[in-house]
């Protein structure tokens, strides 16, 4: 290696110092300067890739265990017949379980007005929604409303978003609104439970309005729940009390959210094309222009990553609005009502019970069953192949 000249001992130094956090040479500051450009946009593995690297190389670089594929020849002899034979069975027998559990969702409310508007899908509401739009009606107006009929005209065509229409993963803003009846007395109760809910499904409440009377009162919530636990939340604060209005929106956000990682994307390539412009400079006029456009490169970045932000966090996060409503005539539902139990909830418990021991008894029968005839194929192959090997035995004699 040649030996380096002073100034070039020189300037590697003030590199060191400017990265170790020293001080440099007045001359040499827009070169230290540069040097700590350069080390924020070096690429950084992830934590996850070095603890694997580190591993690898406690353990030296292992490769496979060459005994591995003579050990596995075994599950093809005939000694190694039943465990394959199992392996088919578990995944048959599971199929069949999901198979039978899967249709049996859906009635776990208590209420009936709960139970006969807190079942409705977020497409059926949203379509209802629309209909009592057009059609004028009010859907808090006494009397039975009736819906208008769907239309059966296409939409017209759409030219899209080229650009983001063909993606996989897709970001969905989600919002809902609920409007729950309650009994006067029960209100604070359940202000205190829709709290509760939505603490449990890890949201938090923006604003809150409650107020309470002998002959009264209501309340009206904002919140905000992490959007893979809305249908769970919605279907927590619908058995809270009778559920007279559900709704709810989504909108995909993906064509949003891919422009702002454009933006900086964009921006961060011109910094660095920047910083690349600002290391050939030879003028004085040429570095404090460069040094201009890089402070409102800097300042589009951060603009550029706040709005990424924010794009994420609609997708993540969903607004639920929740409308409390004091009703006398409102049944007792989710909420803690009279704290009476009727004739009629005892049939309906004894009822799911008897579906409970039902079901149980169904899987049972199915995991037992084909468990049972295999191991009677096992025993008769077992009892036939002991049986050829006397007869051979005997014959030998």
């Amino acid at each position: 290696m040649p030996d380096l000249s002073p100034d070039v001992e020189r300037e590697l130094e003030a590199l060191d110092d400017a990265l170790a956090g020293r001080r440099v040479a007045p001359d040499l500051t827009e070169l230290g300067e540069l040097a700590l450009l350069l080390r924020e946009d070096r690429p950084q593995p992830t934590d996850g890739y070095g603890r694997y690297l580190d591993t690898r190389v406690e353990r030296g670089f292992p490769g496979k265990d060459p005994r591995t594929r003579a050990s596995g020849r075994r599950w093809f002899t005939w000694q190694g017949w039943m465990a394959p034979a199992l392996g088919v069975a578990a995944t048959g027998l599971l199929v069949a379980v999901i198979a039978i559990a899967g249709p049996s969702g859906g009635d776990e409310s208590g209420g009936g007005g709960a139970m006969s508007a807190g079942a409705t899908e977020t497409g059926a509401a949203a379509a209802a929604d629309s209909a009592r739009s057009r059609s004028g009606e009010d859907a808090a107006g006494g009397g039975a409303s009736s819906l208008a009929a769907p239309e059966s005209v296409p939409p017209a065509p759409s030219p899209g978003s080229p650009g983001t229409d063909g993606r996989e993963r897709r970001k969905i803003e989600r919002s809902a609104s609920l409007t729950l009846a309650a009994r006067p007395r029960n209100i604070d109760a359940v202000s205190a439970q829709v709290q509760d809910v939505t603490r449990q499904q890890g949201g938090f409440v923006v604003s809150s309005t409650v107020s309470s009377s002998t002959d009264g009162g209501g309340g009206t919530f904002e919140l905000r729940i992490p959007t893979r636990n809305l249908d769970a939340a919605m279907a927590a604060l619908s058995r809270l009390g009778a559920v007279r209005e559900r709704s709810q929106r989504s909108q995909d956000i993906t064509a949003q959210s891919v422009s702002a990682r454009s933006r900086l994307k964009d921006a961060k390539t011109e910094r660095q094309s920047l910083l690349k412009q600002l290391a050939d400079a030879v003028t004085v006029q040429e570095t404090e222009s460069i040094r201009a456009r890089l402070r409102l490169v800097s300042a589009e970045i951060e603009r550029a990553r706040a709005e990424v932000r924010r794009v994420n966090n609609r997708a993540a996060f969903s607004t639920v609005v929740v409308t409390l409503v004091a009703d006398r005539s409102a049944g007792a539902s989710g909420a803690e009502d009279d704290g009476s139990w009727t004739p009629g909830d005892a049939a309906h418990d004894a009822l799911r019970v008897l579906e409970v021991i039902a079901g149980i008894a169904l899987i049972t029968a199915a995991i037992a069953i084909p468990l049972a005839l295999l191991g009677l194929v096992g025993a008769l192959t077992l009892r036939f192949t002991r049986r050829r090997r006397r007869e051979h035995a005997l014959d030998a004699v």
